[in-house]
């Protein structure tokens, strides 16, 4: 069994690498991506004979035919303006997928490819990180227990304990990030989606400790696209997202200040975008991912709720997914978090745990019960609470 991990040295693609080594009985892990060297660093650190090299950019088409020739699943961690390209090639070569996420508009995409996937006789699942991914999973496990269902809310908070961090850095993806503040967010309300500005919205929210009362904001998901259709024959009308911790909304200032433009200026007799600038500058300076000599200590939590009916009476499934850090691989909970999922359903994948074919988000190919148990044997615990009227 082969398995890629395109972009494996990027900040989620890295957990999803040393996961494979320490869980999978795949015969050989791929780091594929642009740069060998970044590559080399990762495969130096965890020391298995079962790692290989593979460059490829993820932009280029031919050589994503090369790539992923004989790969039995690929995990794509590369930046999710990719994610069609790497889909168009898996089917050429046969290949299985998983991703990280499509923010809303390029998931959407993504689900027309679902009759192509499905005469290849291939399975891609499209948002198998942390946010889409295990909060989807969590609310199929409310769903499947449910007679109807009304709504459901996404709530995502954390917190940053950590000692010694550089008062700013960025711990995922810096163009998705920047793409969430951006785009207008998108809700699912009385059975319609409407786009509403991002980060308009905004609510005050318990978590369990260490994270506690956050702050969370309205920003773009691709849950908000999925989960509606995929619950439609459970009566589901309400659908959304929001998310926040201390300092999130000063990312705003840097959209304020037009540095998350994608669109290119002139300086000195050049062109650059600011968001790519920014993005370099943070690279250069090693504020993407935690320092090496810092050892994290940053905790997340998703909390899903969601609101219907069993045998007639109101009831509310609650669910909450805790993040811990890796400090020994010196990631970050948000690294973590997302780079695990995609190892665990890859595996499922390969192993033949899951059967469908298409292109299908999480909640309608992975079974809860069994994809919970391997986030716990990694640290990341599940917790269930059910609050229904007396009968």
């Amino acid at each position: 069994m082969r398995i890629m991990v395109l972009g494996g040295y990027g900040l989620t693609g890295c957990c999803a690498v040393r996961d494979l080594i320490e869980t999978s009985n795949a015969s050989e892990v791929i780091i594929g991506g642009r740069n060998p060297d970044k590559a080399n660093n990762l495969a130096q650190k965890i020391k298995s004979k079962k790692i290989s090299i593979e460059k490829v950019d993820a932009a280029k088409y031919d050589d994503l035919l090369r790539a992923l020739k004989d790969v039995d699943v690929v995990i794509n961690a590369v930046q999710y303006y990719h994610n069609l390209n790497v889909m168009k090639a898996c089917l050429e070569t046969k290949t299985n997928y998983v991703d990280f996420g499509g923010l809303f508009h390029v998931t959407k995409k993504q689900l027309e490819l679902d009759k192509d996937f499905k005469q290849a006789g291939l399975i891609a699942i499209a948002g198998m990180g942390a946010e889409p991914g295990i909060t989807n999973v969590m609310a199929r496990y409310a769903v499947d227990n449910m007679d109807f269902v009304d709504s459901i809310h996404i709530r995502d908070g954390w917190v940053d304990l950590t000692e010694g961090a550089p008062p700013f850095f960025v711990t995922w993806s810096f163009s998705t990030l920047m793409d969430e503040l951006t785009l207008p967010a998108v809700v699912f309300e009385n059975g319609e989606y409407k786009e509403i500005p991002p980060l308009s919205r905004k609510e005050k929210v318990l978590f369990p400790d260490p994270v506690g009362i956050q702050e969370v904001y309205v920003t773009l998901h691709s849950e908000v696209l999925t989960l509606p259709t995929s619950f439609k024959d459970k009566g589901v009308k309400n659908v959304d997202w929001m998310e926040g911790g201390p300092g999130f909304i000063n990312y705003k200032l840097l959209v304020d200040m037009n540095l998350a433009s994608n669109k290119p200026i002139k300086f000195r007799n050049m062109e650059i975008a600011p968001r790519e600038f920014v993005n370099s500058v943070l690279q250069a300076s090693g504020l993407l991912g935690f320092p090496e000599n810092v050892i994290p200590n940053d905790w997340e939590i998703s909390k899903v709720i969601v609101n219907g009916k069993m045998k007639g009476k109101k009831a509310t499934y609650i669910l909450e997914a805790i993040y811990p850090p890796r400090k020994d691989w010196g990631v970050s909970c948000s690294q973590y978090n997302v780079g695990i999922p995609g190892s665990i359903v890859a595996q499922m994948i390969a192993k033949g745990e899951i059967q469908q074919k298409g292109v299908l988000p999480p909640e309608k190919c992975v079974e809860p019960k069994l994809f919970f148990e391997e986030l716990c044997k990694r640290g990341i615990r599940i917790y269930v609470t059910l609050k229904k009227e007396f009968s």
